[in-house]
C-alpha cells in the first residue's frame, strides 16, 4: 500500500460477526428455520455455512441473508480443517452433543490472543459449563475437546465464576462461558438460571435468538435469565432476525475517519442506534479524546480529528471491547500527552505494538498495560510490519495508510475473518491499498 492520501466519502457497516457466530449456533439447536439478515461476508460466515451444510443442515445464502434449516442436522466431529481455522466452530458443540450424544471439536481457532504458549485460547471454561449441565468432558491429545451426554439437565450458574475479577466482571473466559451456557440451557431438560451473563450483544442477541426459535425465556427482576428447557423439543419455531451492525467495524471506520479523512465520513447501517448504544464505553473514550461524532438512527458521522487529548482506556468485559483497543491505541498516538491502555480481558493483546514502533510511534508495554507518549504519529515509510491477529491487522493497516509512502503489511489475511469489504471500501474512499497475490 502507499499511504498519505486523505479519505472522503461514505461507507456501510455489515452485521456483527460475534452475534452471527452465536446465532448460527442457535439455529443448529432446533428444528425450525432461521432467516438471518445482515450477515457479514467474511471467512467465518463461509466456514460455518459449510460446516452446517456438511452436517446435514440446509443452508442458503442470498446476498447478506442466510437461511438455516437444521431439522436434518446431525453434526459431525468437525474434522474439517475449516473448523480449526475459525473461532466460531466451538459453539456448535452443544448442538452436535444433543444430536449424537458425543461431540468432538478442535480447539478454538481464529486469533491466537491467549496468554498460553503459542497464544492458544483457553478451552476449560467450555468444558466446565458442559459439566454443570451434566456432560462428561475431556481434552484429547490431538488438540480437540470432547463432550458426552445422553441428555443435559437444567442447572443454576453464576457466570461470574468464569471471570478473573468478579468485582470488575471481566476476564477472557466470561463471554465464551456465557454463550455455551445459553446454548446448553436451551437444550437441557428442566429450568436453568443463568446469573450475571456477559452483557454485550453477542450474548444478549443469542438469548433473543433461542427465544425466537421457541425457547421459554424469562428475564428476572434481578437480572438473571431463566430458561425452561424441554430437551430441545420446543425449538421448532421459524424465526427472522437481523444482526446489529458490527460494533468493531464501526469503531474501525470511526478511527479511519478521525485519523485519515479530510471531510466528515458517514458510516451507515440499519439499526445503527443499537450499535452506538452497545458502544457507549468506546464512545466515551472517543469523546474524552475530542473526536466529534454525530449519531443518528441509521448512521454515524465522524469529523476529522484535531487537537486530540490523551486518555486512559480500561479494557474490560463490561466496558471497552478488547477488539477495539488496538484501534483506540492507534488514535491515541495522535493525542498530545501520555495515554494508557490497560487490558483486563486478553492481557497479552499488544501484538501490534512492534509494528507501530517500526512506523515511528513511541509506545511500550508494562505487563498488561500499553503506554503511549504522544503525539507520535506513525510516519516512517518503506517498512514491512507484521500483524499477528485480526484487530492488529486493522490497526496497522490504518496506521500505514497515514504514512506518506509504501508499507507492506504481512498478516493481512486475518482481515478476511472480520471485515467483508474493508479494502474495497477503503479504495472507494481514496486509499491506495492492494492485497498481494498469495
Amino acid at each position: 500500500m502507499s499511504g498519505g492520501k486523505r479519505l472522503a466519502g461514505a461507507v456501510e457497516a455489515s452485521g456483527f460477526k460475534h452475534s452471527m457466530v452465536t446465532t448460527f449456533a442457535a439455529a443448529a439447536l432446533g428444528r425450525g428455520t432461521l432467516r438471518l439478515a445482515n450477515c457479514p461476508d467474511i471467512a467465518e460466515t463461509t466456514a460455518l455455512t459449510q460446516l452446517l451444510a456438511g452436517g446435514g443442515a440446509r443452508v442458503e445464502r442470498a446476498g447478506s441473508t442466510v437461511t438455516i434449516d437444521a431439522s436434518s442436522f446431525e453434526g459431525s466431529d468437525l474434522d474439517d480443517p475449516l473448523a480449526a481455522r475459525i473461532h466460531g466452530s466451538v459453539y456448535l458443540l452443544p448442538a452436535i452433543l444433543h444430536r449424537k450424544g458425543v461431540a468432538r471439536v478442535p480447539y478454538a481457532g481464529g486469533c491466537r490472543i491467549g496468554s498460553t504458549s503459542g497464544g492458544w485460547r483457553p478451552t476449560e471454561h467450555y468444558l466446565e459449563v458442559l459439566r454443570r449441565f451434566g456432560a462428561t468432558t475431556r481434552e484429547l491429545s490431538d488438540r480437540r475437546i470432547e463432550a458426552r451426554a445422553s441428555r443435559l439437565h437444567g442447572c443454576e450458574i453464576d457466570l461470574l465464576d468464569f471471570t478473573s475479577d468478579r468485582e470488575v466482571r471481566t476476564g477472557p473466559l466470561y463471554s465464551g462461558a456465557s454463550k455455551v451456557a445459553v446454548l446448553c440451557a436451551a437444550l437441557a431438560e428442566g429450568v436453568s438460571v443463568l446469573r450475571h451473563l456477559y452483557p454485550k450483544p453477542d450474548v444478549m442477541d443469542l438469548v433473543d435468538a433461542i427465544e425466537a426459535l421457541g425457547a421459554e425465556v424469562e428475564r428476572a427482576a434481578d437480572g438473571a435469565v431463566v430458561i425452561s428447557g424441554h430437551g430441545g423439543a420446543a425449538l421448532t419455531r421459524d424465526a427472522e432476525l437481523t444482526l446489529v451492525p458490527d460494533l468493531i467495524e464501526v469503531v474501525t471506520w470511526i478511527v479511519a475517519g478521525a485519523k485519515l479523512a479530510d471531510a466528515p465520513l458517514r458510516i451507515s447501517a440499519s439499526g445503527m442506534d443499537r450499535a452506538t448504544r452497545a458502544l457507549q464505553p468506546e464512545l466515551d473514550v472517543l469523546q474524552t479524546m475530542g473526536v466529534r461524532l454525530e449519531l443518528g438512527p441509521d448512521h454515524v458521522v465522524v469529523h476529522p480529528a484535531e487537537g486530540l487529548r490523551p486518555v486512559r482506556v480500561v479494557v474490560a468485559s463490561c466496558g471497552v471491547y478488547s477488539d477495539a483497543q488496538p484501534l483506540l491505541a492507534l488514535l491515541a498516538c495522535h493525542a498530545t500527552g501520555r495515554s494508557v491502555v490497560e487490558e483486563m480481558v486478553w492481557t497479552s493483546r499488544f501484538g501490534y505494538a512492534e509494528g507501530l514502533r517500526s512506523l515511528g510511534a513511541s509506545l511500550h508495554t508494562e505487563g498488561a498495560t500499553l503506554v503511549i507518549d504522544g503525539p507520535c504519529v506513525p510516519r516512517h515509510a518503506d517498512r514491512a510490519v507484521d500483524a499477528p491477529d485480526l484487530r492488529a491487522a486493522a490497526a496497522l493497516l490504518l496506521a500505514a495508510l497515514g504514512v506518506a509512502g509504501p508499507t507492506v503489511l504481512h498478516g493481512a489475511q486475518h482481515l478476511e475473518r472480520g471485515y467483508g469489504r474493508l479494502l474495497p471500501q477503503l479504495r472507494a474512499l481514496g486509499a491506495d491499498v492492494e492485497l498481494a497475490p498469495a
